[in-house]
């Protein structure tokens, strides 16, 4: 078996599949093809093995049950600030849009944040700018996102105070049953449990009572090279990467209906799965069972 070192990148990709292929020279296929079969191979491998691993930092909100994966989740105030009489937030960056929120302060001090819209399409925080219509000056926010690319959490961990504890777990009708019964405004406090809902969001129960701080333990889609970058290295574990190039032949010789061979890579590309993971990675259900 091959092992790729951490310095793995789009060109050696590239020319660990046209060696595969027998076109060397790129003649049969053209770079950008050979390319979008190696983000196409990566994505498979992540999605196989759950290899690409993220512990986001983020918020839950109070008063909030569901939370959308690409969507802000919540946040928090880091400095109150002095002078306000009427502050106002601002969002930029991220890659997303649509977030929004409103301020209020006490004593000319911010205090409150409170979301109308949590936006979508965000793939890193965006920065908040707090502005005041007075002489207000040195207030500060930070907020939080489930990043676009989520493909699966396997946990959540809440930060209270000085103590961090992990929630559990349930498929999502076990957990609507449990914590659920009642609406969430009428039932808040610390939240306990979890379940993923669809594909692209988690509820989180009983309905946080405020804001608190968490750590979503997720699996990340791979951000997708660049055409014509030879230079990022991949943030695929290098552990994991020897099926890529499998995969990657395989699309091109699908793609050019040499189905026979197509399945031959194919093949190498299961046997090479078995040997880099032996397992998906997974969530675990009650962590506190004995």
């Amino acid at each position: 078996m091959t092992t790729l070192g951490p310095s793995t990148t789009p060109g050696t990709y590239e020319f660990q599949v046209l060696d595969l292929l027998h076109d060397p020279n790129a003649n049969r296929w053209s770079l950008p093809q050979i390319d979008g079969y190696i983000n196409e191979a990566r994505r498979q491998l992540v999605m196989d093995t759950g290899c690409l691993r993220s512990l986001q930092q983020s918020y839950v909100s109070g008063g909030v049950e569901q939370y959308q994966f690409g969507s802000v989740t919540g946040g928090v105030i880091l400095t109150r600030g002095s002078g306000y009489t009427s502050p106002a937030v601002s969002f930029s960056g991220g890659g997303g849009s649509g977030v929004a929120a409103t301020l209020s302060q006490s004593g000319g001090a911010v205090n409150t944040v409170s979301f109308s819209n949590f936006g979508s399409g965000y793939s890193s925080a965006p920065v908040p700018l707090v502005t005041d219509g007075g002489p207000g000056v040195g207030a500060t926010l930070s907020v939080g996102i489930i990043n676009q690319n989520t493909y699966d959490i396997l946990g959540v961990h809440v930060l209270w105070g000085t103590q961090r504890y992990s929630l559990q777990w349930q498929p999502f009708s076990l957990f609507s049953a449990m914590f659920r019964p009642y609406t969430a405004a009428a039932y808040q406090r610390q939240p306990v449990c979890w379940a993923v809902y669809g594909e692209q969001s988690i509820f989180v129960g009983p309905t946080p009572d405020q804001s608190y701080a968490v750590e979503f333990d997720s699996i990340i889609l791979p951000t997708p090279f660049a055409s014509g970058d030879t230079t990022t290295q991949d943030a695929i574990p290098p552990r994991n990467q020897d099926p890529i190039k499998f995969y990657a032949a395989y699309l091109a010789k699908n793609n050019a209906q040499s189905y026979g061979e197509a399945e031959g890579f194919r093949g190498q590309y299961r046997t090479r799965l078995l040997e880099v993971s032996s397992s998906y990675t997974r969530r675990i259900g009650d962590i506190y069972q004995n």
